[in-house]
């Protein structure tokens, strides 16, 4: 034993070539999985989703609730006719099993904040708190009046600004220019900002002053296909119009449109060069122009309405699925998108 034990110390060691018994040390072994172990994720699931099932059963459906689970932040909704009673067994099973709680983090009410969202119940708008708007907003008018920010700050505070677009996504196409504008150079690097990065956060500061919740009173209402648009990039001539599809059974006396755009009127399309280079910016500036002129502003019902879809149709499939993720850093696609962006927000719309 000993000349086996003189061969491995002179051999390269190796993992294997150790025991507990020849190290002679208490070995210690970890019976609860943690955050720090790769497989905790898997086990936790687990675990959640059968205490979550057991809870369901023990409730009943008499007295059955709305039940969710985020990693390790909970969220309870009554929805019968004596919803306290659905919560109160819900909290007691908790008891009876001795889960962990932190009861001091326990909130309840018609408005509460979960996952960093704010849930406001009793006029059905989702957002986020006043207080992280402010946050954002004040941070963004500080950075403007500096005028130059450090680019890994600018970073850090996209992520809360991302995390706001969630639910306020009529904010999203604005946060394209500045994730490029955070990409130009190192973390530490304070280049002075350029026009378009201060308009935007002024613009962002503005809007999250007083625009941090997000109506949802009733089901998204789709209207089908409403209006339908191209555009025409033929030498130095551009050309885009569209037409009211919706509720016209005639064709003749649909509501339509049709504007002609010359390098005075748009110098923008013509940065490439020839104006087919910027085709999709002005396909989807005719999608801009067919929202503002043939679907009107209309007055919001009550204190929160629904969110409105509607279809446009158009022979550019590329925008189609920038309308989806609402965001774009290619210029000058963005500008339209950000200003295409504000005038669903007055509408209460989305463009598929």
């Amino acid at each position: 034993e000993k000349k086996d034990l003189a061969n491995r110390k002179a051999a390269p060691l190796r993992r294997s070539d150790f025991s507990a018994k020849e190290l002679s040390e208490e070995v210690f072994i970890n019976k609860v999985g943690t955050f720090g172990v790769s497989s905790a994720g898997y086990w936790w699931g687990r675990a959640g989703g059968a205490i979550m099932r057991v809870a369901h059963y023990f409730v009943g459906e008499h007295d059955a609730i709305w039940a969710l689970l985020y990693s390790d932040d909970g969220k309870l909704t009554g929805r019968t006719e004596y919803p306290e009673r659905g919560l109160l067994v819900f909290l007691l099973l908790i008891v009876l099993i001795r889960l962990p709680m932190s009861w001091h983090k326990v909130r309840g009410g018609q408005r509460v904040e979960w996952i960093g969202y704010m849930l406001d119940m009793a006029r059905f708008e989702i957002g986020v708190s006043a207080s992280r708007a402010a946050w954002v907003s004040t941070w963004l008018t500080d950075k403007a009046t500096e005028r130059s920010v450090r680019l890994g700050e600018l970073r850090e505070g996209l992520g809360r600004l991302q995390f706001l677009a969630g639910p306020v996504e009529y904010i999203r196409p604005f946060l394209g220019p500045l994730y490029a504008w955070a990409s130009i150079g190192p973390r530490f690097a304070r280049p002075k900002l350029p026009v378009m990065v201060l308009l935007i956060m002024r613009y962002l500061a503005e809007e999250l002053r007083g625009n941090h919740m997000m109506a949802c009173e009733a089901k998204a209402e789709h209207l089908g296909e409403v209006f339908r648009l191209d555009a025409k990039a033929e030498g130095e001539k551009i050309v885009i119009g569209g037409w009211r599809v919706e509720g016209q059974g005639d064709t003749k006396n649909a509501d339509w449109f049709s504007l002609e755009l010359t390098r005075a009127t748009a110098p923008w399309a013509y940065a490439r060069g020839d104006p087919f280079r910027t085709i999709a910016s002005l396909e989807l500036l005719g999608a801009l122009v067919s929202l503002v002129v043939l679907v009107p502003v209309k007055a919001r019902r009550g204190d929160a309405s629904a969110l409105i879809t509607m279809t446009c149709s158009t022979d550019n499939q590329g925008n189609s699925f920038l309308l989806d993720k609402l965001m774009t850093t290619r210029y000058p696609l963005g500008i339209v998108l950000m200003e295409l962006a504000h005038q669903m927000k007055l509408r209460r719309t989305l463009l598929r």
